[in-house]
């Protein structure tokens, strides 16, 4: 067997003086310098990387013949290393003579080893390389028509003819694989997909997939992987009905019992198509007692429209009525345990900050308190930690701070004692016991848990910057007074404390963080082109303080749900990830813009 060319690994040893220098020239496209300290380096140590570089300068010079000479000089030294014979047509190619070029790129298959499957790639390759895709493809094709093998370089075939748009001769290569393979090659043939329906601004590629997998259900129909890569595709489309129909289709056929409709319905619950996923998750719900994901499912719908209603910017009274029946109902067939626990905070949530039964809700929280009610240790201060909150609602000061300081204890070392301590350390400020409340922040601005620790440096900004010229902090106490009402669901005091705060105090330090007060008033008030104006007025004369990416996210947000201004929104987003690049909204709002934008976002 002939002799492989040297690679040099540079991570082997330190580059020489020469080889940097070299380096240098070549990089300052000084050609004729890099190519004197080429021509040494590769005497001395013919190894393929000085063999290249040295190519390549030659080429640049337009010194075709010393470009030959060196080429041929490797061609002989490798025989079986057909890229050398590419490198040649391509050297004739680059100085014009087209004849000798076509004849020497033919050369490189009619020496081809159709039984050499390193050889094969290699060859395909070069020819990619230059530019040459038919010739590639030729390769690929010319070996595994002459030698069958178990990998017929469907994958290399697939992106070469993805480069030609090719769309129905790329499908027939990754079907061929599949019927080898089966769901081994999944996730480079959804990678491709995704990256062609990306691309596909008139929709044409697309509908050939979409048919190609249907047909190829048809004609397999005991092969699933054409059933679901149809539902993925159809996600990716944000086709989410067409989505639920193949699922249920597919899960009557298997009897699954509805366990793919539910993976399903998260999808499009964290896509946000939530008419869609309440009807997957209705789906399972209605096959009934006998389905042992029934009750799951009735969880989880709970769950995901409690979700949707707290964040949305409004909603009737009788979306609130019909989810806290959903939520009751199925607590009570879940009875009090670990996986009931979250659900029953969430409707003891809705009802004392939605429905203000704060009573209600405490009543049902200690059913969970109790020790009869068999919780772990985490769910357990979960629930007490929604206890400490709807304690703080209805003005029980002294027993929420003590509740909170409970599961401070009880979970000090979990993110939940942190969550404790930041709400404890919130409850202080309401009060205007500033030092102490700024003391627990600062030492929450190291928490595990970004969130927390973003929520901690916010707030303790806001009391350092309004009580180092205000050592008296009245303006701030008036202003944290405000905040406690806005907590407690009480709007109209909220407003009337932070009007009342910028006549006592004209010149307070306040402004931004008033206006953004008002917005949040205002939006839960169904008054959004007043939120609009309060949060331009951030953007427009604060925008270098803390709250001006919050007032973006959320001025894109309402432009985007309440305005229905898709393109205004799509700026808002843009403009955020632009200019204020360390965001935590950042995320989220590119997510938004992708999404606007129509693409397909995971």
């Amino acid at each position: 067997m002939s002799a492989q060319p040297e690679e040099m690994n540079p991570g082997e040893k330190q580059p020489s003086t020469e080889e940097q220098l070299a380096g240098q020239f070549y990089q300052n496209s000084e050609w004729a310098k890099a190519a004197e300290l080429y021509e040494k380096l590769y005497t001395d140590a013919p190894v393929n990387f000085y063999y290249s570089q040295l190519v390549n300068c030659y080429l640049n010079l337009k010194d075709i013949k010393q470009a030959e000479k060196l080429i041929n000089k490797q061609i002989k030294r490798y025989p079986r290393q057909l890229t050398y014979v590419i490198d040649l047509a391509y050297a004739y190619q680059a100085s014009g003579e087209a004849d000798k070029a076509k004849k020497q790129y033919e050369k490189g298959l009619k020496n081809l080893d159709p039984f050499d499957d390193k050889q094969v790639m290699e060859l395909a390759t070069a020819y990619e390389n230059r530019k040459q895709t038919d010739l590639a493809i030729k390769t690929y094709i010319d070996a595994r028509e002459a030698a069958p093998r178990a990998y017929n370089f469907n994958i290399e075939l697939a992106s070469l003819y993805a480069k030609k748009g090719e769309t129905e001769k790329l499908l027939n290569e990754y079907t061929d694989l599949i019927a080898v393979q089966g769901y081994n090659y999944m996730e480079p043939i959804q990678q491709s997909l995704q990256d062609m329906m990306q691309e596909d601004e008139t929709g044409s590629k697309s509908e050939i997939i979409r048919e190609h997998l249907l047909k190829q259900i048809q004609k397999n129909p005991d092969n699933l992987i054409y059933s679901d890569l149809l539902i993925w595709f159809f996600v990716q489309k944000k086709d989410f009905e067409s989505a639920l129909n193949q699922t249920k289709a597919l899960d009557k056929r298997l009897k699954e019992n509805g366990k793919r409709v539910m993976e399903l319905a998260r999808t499009c619950m964290s896509n946000e198509q939530f008419e869609t996923g309440q009807k997957a998750y209705q789906y399972v719900i209605d096959k009934g007692p006998q389905s042992e994901l029934q009750l799951f499912a009735k969880r989880e719908l709970s769950m995901a429209s409690y979700k949707r209603l707290i964040n949305a910017t409004t909603y009737s009274p009788e979306q609130l009525n019909a989810l806290e029946k959903l939520m009751s109902n199925t607590l009570k067939e879940m009875g009090s345990n670990d996986q009931s626990a979250s659900l029953a905070i969430r409707l003891a949530h809705l009802k004392a900050f939605y429905k203000n039964e704060t009573d209600t809700a405490l009543v049902l929280l200690e059913t969970f308190i109790q020790p009869n009610a068999g919780l772990s240790l985490r769910p357990l201060n979960e629930v007490k930690l929604e206890v400490a909150d709807i304690q703080l609602l209805n003005g029980d000061v002294w027993e929420s701070t003590l509740t909170y300081s409970q599961v401070e204890k009880a979970m000090k070392n979990d993110t939940l004692g942190q969550e404790a301590k930041f709400r404890n350390a919130k409850l202080a400020y309401y009060k205007g016991e500033f030092d102490w409340a700024k003391a627990q922040l600062d030492v929450l601005k190291a928490a595990t848990t970004k969130l927390i620790a973003n929520d901690a440096l916010e707030l303790s900004l806001l009391i350092g910057d309004n009580t180092a010229f205000d050592t008296t902090g009245e303006a701030l106490r008036m202003f944290s007074r405000a905040d406690l009402w806005l907590y407690q669901n009480k709007a109209a005091a909220a407003l009337a404390t932070l009007d009342s705060l910028n006549a006592s105090f004209p010149e307070n330090t306040l402004a931004d963080d008033i206006l953004y007060r008002k917005a949040k008033v205002v939006i839960k008030q169904g008054k959004f082109t007043e939120a609009v104006t309060f949060l331009d007025a951030i953007l427009t004369k604060h925008r270098s303080d803390i709250l001006a990416d919050n007032a973006l996210f959320m001025l894109a947000t309402i432009t985007e749900q309440q305005l229905n201004n898709p393109t205004k929104a799509m700026d808002l987003y843009k403009e955020l990830m632009t200019d204020f690049p360390g965001s935590l909204y950042v995320v989220e709002a590119r997510k938004r813009f992708r999404t606007l934008r129509g693409d397909a976002v995971q």
